[in-house]
């Protein structure tokens, strides 16, 4: 930036403000706002995404449309079953750039909501810290070994929906264990196979839907 521009703020919880740079040094950039507003969330209910580490491009992918979609929080896991790619990598290495993934997607979609991030090392650490963090929400298995469908389920009165979605080789037979414990319930998203970046979208777009969150 320099003096001169003009540009938008936002803080992540619905505030937008409107300047012009006034100068900049090295360490700091001088702004005068002209204009404020705060934004209502145009979705009645939060969305909880807890999905796994895949490939990243796949999983920056991932995260920059479920913050289009209008998602409250991303809640990410390491699957037992991980891509090999994946296996011997530092994921922490990951975190800024989801971090950046997310801000850009808000500033390119006009979102002026910064869903929270969480990093969890197992499935059941992402079940324990939504079901106490959240603990009169929904939340949904989006899995491929079940035949109820999404539009099979009756509307939720809870104002809080989570969904999980699995890694490219699925969950592993003691995640499975570890859902079926909470007696969560299995929808299927398609009659075909959704590949993991494509899981958790297509969730969050039918849930808004179920829920008529979709005009």
């Amino acid at each position: 930036m320099k003096t001169g521009s003009v540009l938008e703020l936002f803080d992540g919880r619905g505030a937008l403000a409107h300047g012009e740079v006034q100068n900049v040094s090295r360490n700091i950039i001088n702004i005068e706002i002209s204009y404020r507003t705060q934004i209502t969330n145009p979705y009645a209910k939060k969305y909880h995404a807890i999905l796994p580490y895949i490939k990243k491009d796949n999983l920056l992918l991932a995260v920059q449309k479920l913050v289009e979609l209008g998602v409250n929080s991303l809640i990410l896991f390491k699957p037992e079953l991980i891509d090999q790619s994946l296996i011997k990598k530092d994921l922490t290495k990951l975190h800024e750039k989801i971090e950046d993934a997310v801000i850009y997607a808000c500033e390119q979609s006009g979102c002026n909501f910064l869903p929270k991030i969480e990093y969890m090392e197992s499935l059941p650490d992402a079940i324990d810290f939504f079901v106490s963090e959240f603990d009169s929400s929904e939340l949904f298995v989006l899995d491929t070994i079940t035949d109820k469908l999404t539009n099979q389920v009756s509307k939720q009165e809870a104002m809080e929906v989570g969904f999980i979605t699995g890694p490219e080789t699925g969950f592993s037979d003691s995640e499975r264990l570890a859902m079926d414990k909470h007696n969560f319930k299995r929808l299927i998203l398609s009659h075909y196979v959704l590949r993991a970046e494509t899981a958790p979208l297509a969730s969050l777009a039918k849930l808004h839907d179920l829920f008529g969150e979709f005009a």
